[in-house]
């Protein structure tokens, strides 16, 4: 008697070879896959994402020191209450990468705190280029109040972060007496060694 199947019933139909019956083995089912993985916390094949895993998020530049923390480099500290131009001359020849002299900054300094009696505003204008360069807090009317109300701790804060980029900061160095690595980057690829206490 020959019996007529449809051509998908022959193909689940045992085969019989030699007397001895085939069957064709179970393929597994997406679904019990999906659900065994969902149970486990791991997502299935049409998932992007791995389950509990929190996306990275990207650090907030900061400066490697405080504004506050002057007393780190005391003769530092001691020359900008005193002569704050000195400083600025050094900071102003840094960011600009020799472009003129620490003694040439540091007289525009004392010619406009002579005739406006704002000096902070030209030293101001340097804090907000150097955050622009070295992608720190860049809000201007943060960085002109801070030179307006805190000048000293403003420019210690700026020699401190050129410092901790690789800059020799001794008075008399200038641009010309910088690392080969310093004056070709300009400090932007040295990142800030933060100081011991902060890592603490």
């Amino acid at each position: 008697m020959n019996s007529s199947l449809p051509n998908e019933d022959k193909d689940k139909a045992p085969q019989t070879t030699n007397g001895t019956q085939i069957v064709p083995a179970a393929t597994p089912s997406s679904d019990s896959d999906s659900d065994s993985d969902s149970s486990k916390g791991v997502a299935g094949p049409s998932s992007q994402y791995v389950v509990g895993v929190p996306p990275q998020q990207a650090m907030a530049p900061t400066w490697s020191t405080g504004l506050f923390e002057c007393f780190d480099d005391i003769p530092t500290f001691i020359i900008t209450t005193f002569a704050p131009c000195v400083t600025f001359g050094q900071i102003a020849e840094m960011v600009d990468r020799g472009q003129n002299s620490c003694g040439l900054y540091a007289f525009l300094y004392v010619v406009i705190l002579y005739f406006t009696g704002c000096g902070c505003l030209l030293s101001a204008y340097y804090r907000i280029k150097m955050s622009h360069l070295y992608k720190l807090p860049d809000d201007p009317i943060i960085n002109i109040l801070v030179h307006l109300i805190c000048e000293p701790c403003a420019l210690c804060q700026e020699h401190r972060e050129l410092q901790a980029r690789g800059f020799i900061m001794k008075l008399g160095a200038g641009w010309r007496n910088q690392s080969p690595e310093i004056q070709q980057s300009g400090g932007l690829m040295v990142p800030p060694k933060i100081p011991e206490e902060m890592t603490r």
